[in-house]
């Protein structure tokens, strides 16, 4: 048995799957778990194998799916299964070659420029940079007039708008001085949740103009006019 070449052997089966309107993902889960094995082994003309082993390769847990699915493999063609009587000894299957189908050939009457346009090559960091780039550019506010309309449109005044704009416009519109606004409204809204709160706790903090006219300790001076 000549050496079998594992790209074209596996090229050659997907391209027959793809084909072959019968198979179905469990299908294919069996027969890469077969691959697997055989692989393992170094391509041998007959190749042993444990069922529950393929069963826990192919990820199938009923008995009877199993030999279902090696019957089809084997009546359609893609392998030759011997079943074992002896539990000593394990099942034989032949894997049927798929990696000695004819290759396109190529014209070599013209040059490897014609055949093949030549594209330039641009880094992967250059296309992640650009679009993080573009990104950043559509999460952010165009001006600082499309602040103060959003926050008219929330019954916010435009100081606070402007405070809110001339602070992230500071930072480069960051949290934590890292990580981009992805939403800068959201941000906006959060931005007005905190400036309620702030005002709120400064009314329950604010101390009372009448809190010494209305102690009532028995040190109470009652001289002193209410």
């Amino acid at each position: 048995m000549s050496e079998v070449n594992y790209i074209r052997h596996l090229n050659g089966v997907l391209r027959k799957f793809f084909e072959d309107d019968n198979i179905s993902s469990s299908h294919r889960s069996l027969y890469l778990a077969f691959f697997e094995l055989w692989n393992q082994k170094h391509f041998p003309e007959t190749l042993m194998i444990n069922r529950k082993q393929v069963m826990l390769l192919a990820k199938i847990r009923s008995r009877t799916t199993y030999h279902k699915l090696l019957q089809d493999l084997k009546k359609w063609g893609y392998l030759q299964h011997s079943a074992s009587h002896n539990p000593q000894t394990g099942s034989l299957v032949e894997m049927f070659r798929f990696d000695t189908l004819h290759d396109q050939k190529m014209d070599r009457s013209c040059s490897v420029s014609e055949q093949v346009p030549v594209q330039k090559m641009v880094s992967f960091n250059k296309h992640k940079n650009k679009n993080i780039i573009n990104s950043f550019k559509q999460t952010c506010p165009k001006n600082e007039q499309v602040v103060i309309k959003y926050f008219d449109g929330k019954n916010r005044s435009t100081l606070e708008a402007k405070k809110f704009y001339n602070f992230y416009e500071s930072i480069g519109w960051k949290l934590n001085g890292k990580h981009p606004i992805t939403n800068w409204k959201a941000c906006a809204r959060n931005w007005m949740i905190k400036a309620d709160e702030m005002k709120n706790d400064q009314r329950h903090n604010a101390p009372s103009h009448n809190r010494d006219n209305l102690d009532t300790s028995i040190k109470k001076n009652y001289g002193k006019p209410l």
